[in-house]
C-alpha cells in the first residue's frame, strides 16, 4: 500500500519542541486541523491513533510520528494491515503529522490533565458521595458527609473518581473528623465487567484515621490508569456517627 509521506519529511518537531507548543498554549484548548498536512502537539489522552483522532474519524488517511529510536516514522493508515500500522499509541504531548482529507475540525484539548513529565490532583468533595445503602441516614453539607447514627446501613459511601486515562496514581490525601470512632477511605478499582464481586475490586490507597491526624497523606500502589478497562471510585467507612465525618479526598497523579 502505497502512502504519502508528510510533505517536509526531514523536518522534525522532538518531544521537547511539543512541550514548548503545549506550555506555550492553553492545555485545554482543542487543536484545529484543516485540509492537508498538519503538524500539530496532540494534547489528549494516551489513546490508540484511531481513539486518539476519533474527532476528526472519517475525515484523515494518515498519521505520522516521529520514532526517535529508530529514526524513522511510524504509522497509521486507518484500513491499512497492521504490519503497516507501526504507530500503536499516541501519547499526550507527542508532535505528529496527519494528513486531513475532508474538512478538518479539532483534536481533543488536555482537558483535566497536566503536561508531559508534570503533575496533577483530582480533588474530590464529600458533597459528591453518596450512601452504599438506600436505608442509610446521613447528613450532608457543602463539603462534609457524616452518619446521624452508628447502625452499619449509614457507615459506608463512595464517589466515583474521573482520572485522565495513562497517568499514574502516586498519593492520595483524605481529610476528615475522627473524634467518635474510627474513618476509612480507600481509593479502589475494578474491571468495567464486574458488577458485586467484591474479589475483583483492587485497592490503590488507603487512609485510616487510626494512621494520623487531619489530613492525612499515602502513597499509592503503582497503577497506570486505564479508564477503557476499569472503573474508579472512593469508598469511606465511618463508623462513629456524628463523630465521623469526611470532608474531602485529593488523589494526586503524574502525566
Amino acid at each position: 500500500m502505497k502512502r504519502l509521506r508528510p510533505a517536509i519529511a526531514g523536518l522534525v518537531l522532538s518531544a521537547g519542541i511539543a512541550a514548548a507548543v503545549i506550555a506555550g498554549n492553553d492545555a485545554g484548548a482543542a487543536t484545529p486541523v484543516v485540509g492537508g498536512w498538519n503538524n500539530v502537539p496532540y494534547l489528549g489522552s494516551s489513546l490508540p491513533p484511531n481513539e486518539a483522532l476519533s474527532t476528526i474519524a472519517g475525515q484523515y488517511d494518515a498519521v505520522y510520528k516521529w520514532n526517535t529510536a529508530t529514526k524513522s516514522y511510524d504509522i497509521y493508515a486507518p484500513g491499512a494491515p497492521s504490519y503497516v500500522n507501526t504507530l500503536t499509541q499516541i501519547n499526550q504531548g507527542d508532535a505528529i503529522w496527519v494528513n486531513v482529507t475532508g474538512q478538518g475540525g479539532t483534536l481533543p484539548g488536555a482537558i483535566g490533565q497536566a503536561a508531559p513529565g508534570g503533575s496533577g490532583k483530582f480533588s474530590i468533595a464529600a458533597s459528591t458521595f453518596v450512601p452504599a445503602s438506600d436505608l442509610a441516614v446521613y447528613e450532608k453539607s457543602f463539603n462534609q458527609i457524616n452518619p446521624v447514627g452508628t447502625d452499619q446501613a449509614s457507615q459506608r459511601y463512595y464517589a466515583p473518581v474521573n482520572l485522565p486515562d495513562g497517568v499514574t496514581i502516586t498519593s492520595m490525601t483524605a481529610a476528615y473528623e475522627a473524634s467518635g470512632g474510627e474513618v476509612q477511605v480507600r481509593l479502589d478499582f475494578t474491571p468495567i465487567i464486574n458488577g458485586d464481586n467484591p474479589a475483583s475490586i483492587y485497592k490503590l490507597a488507603e487512609v485510616l484515621s487510626t494512621g494520623g491526624s487531619s489530613p492525612q497523606t499515602v502513597n499509592a500502589f503503582a497503577h497506570t490508569v486505564d479508564n477503557g478497562a476499569n472503573v474508579y471510585f472512593v469508598v469511606v467507612d465511618l463508623t462513629g456517627g456524628p463523630g465521623t465525618k469526611l470532608r474531602g479526598v485529593t488523589v494526586a497523579y503524574t502525566g
